[in-house]
């Protein structure tokens, strides 16, 4: 059994540790509102507190996480952890996958299984690539997180091409991972053949008189989604030290923390359990737990507001956009040609923002046929 080069090993010590603390939550005093109307459903939380004290499984979501195909990478002094899956039939572009906010590597497994050995799901080899999904530094398994002035898609390139030795690939990601294949793309263009998002990024500079009714009313729904939906994101841009104790000290409030972002930002239906099961939660908030890196998850968001981070201009290689109607943002074609080079947009029938887990067999289709157009 292969094991991930981060060793995620709690002691029996930590384990009963986590176990005390769910225990012995200091819960807050009831409100005069029910469900999820002021955030996380109380009710929902304990019944998951509970279990993730008394039943949860860990060892045997360890056991499956270590059997992965970890790899890992020293990067200019920053050690990165990724998996590698090797594709049933040689051919085609290798492909990097990129996970956004609040997830993992892990939520990348089922699409990169059905890109790398898509017979195993009613494919045909002649599609298949080898995958490489790396850990985001300060994100469990590659805990951590270089300077500020370092760029996540500067170590990429360089895990793609001086590590593994490729000299041409394609990419893929959502949210934080759009961002990145986003600028890698564009820093590197002869080496990225092209890129396949969830997610775009606004023009940098753009002439109000040349929006469209369609674009305005994109406009308006991204702000109403920022006046409804965008405390955690100011927060977490602007006061992330402030959050962090709380979130590292109380798995509790961690749990909260992610539990409301899956059932507000999936196609659940109001009911996060249709998309996620309690042990696919629960493993999500161990390995955060585990690697104390919730406080080290808030620096993209930190370092993008402070200016740290390289902005996307134009990106001038072939992009595939893949919209699933339940995630943070709709663009219109339009919108994302404004600074990329777009030659495929898809709006999927079902899904969210956590697509990958959600629909991987749909997203692994519109990536391949764009592939097949590279």
């Amino acid at each position: 059994m292969s094991r991930s080069p981060l060793t995620l090993d709690p002691t029996n010590e930590e384990i009963n540790e986590v176990r005390r603390r769910l225990r012995n939550t200091r819960w807050p005093a009831s409100w005069p509102v029910t469900g999820w109307e002021a955030g996380t459903d109380q009710e929902e939380l304990r019944r998951l507190v509970s279990y993730w004290a008394e039943d949860f499984d860990w060892e045997a979501q360890q056991r499956h996480i270590h059997a992965l195909p970890w790899n890992t990478a020293d990067i200019d002094g920053t050690a990165v952890a990724y998996l590698r899956f090797d594709p049933e039939k040689q051919g085609g572009l290798p492909v990097i996958l990129t996970n956004g906010w609040p997830s993992t590597a892990l939520e990348l497994v089922a699409l990169a299984e059905r890109l790398a050995a898509p017979s195993r799901f009613g494919g045909s080899s002649e599609t298949a690539v080898t995958v490489i999904v790396p850990a985001l530094p300060g994100l469990p398994f590659s805990p951590q997180r270089p300077s500020l002035h370092d760029q996540t898609h500067e170590l990429w390139h360089r895990l793609m091409t001086d590590h593994l030795g490729f000299d041409r690939y394609a990419a893929h990601g959502g949210d934080l991972g759009a961002g990145i294949t986003s600028r890698l793309a564009a820093a590197h263009p002869h080496a990225v053949a092209g890129i396949h998002l969830l997610a775009v990024a606004a023009p940098l500079q753009i002439d109000p008189a040349t929006i469209s009714p369609e674009e305005q009313e994109h406009l308006e729904r991204v702000n109403a989604w920022v006046a409804g939906e965008g405390a955690y994101q100011h927060l977490q841009q602007t006061r992330p030290l402030t959050l962090a104790p709380a979130l590292s000290d109380s798995p509790a409030g961690l749990l909260s923390w992610i539990l409301e972002k899956h059932r507000a930002w999936s196609d659940c239906g109001g009911d996060v359990s249709t998309r996620f099961s309690d042990d696919y939660l629960l493993t999500l908030a161990s390995v955060y737990w585990f690697t104390k890196s919730i406080g080290t998850s808030f620096r993209p968001y930190y370092e993008f507001a402070a200016g740290f981070t390289t902005r996307v201009d134009q990106v001038r290689v072939p992009t595939a956009v893949a919209l699933f109607p339940f995630d943070l943002a709709q663009p219109p074609r339009s919108w994302a040609a404004r600074s990329y080079q777009v030659t495929r947009y898809t709006r999927m029938p079902r899904g969210g923002h956590f697509a990958p887990h959600e629909e991987p067999e749909l997203l692994a289709n519109d990536i391949t046929a764009f592939w097949h157009t590279l």
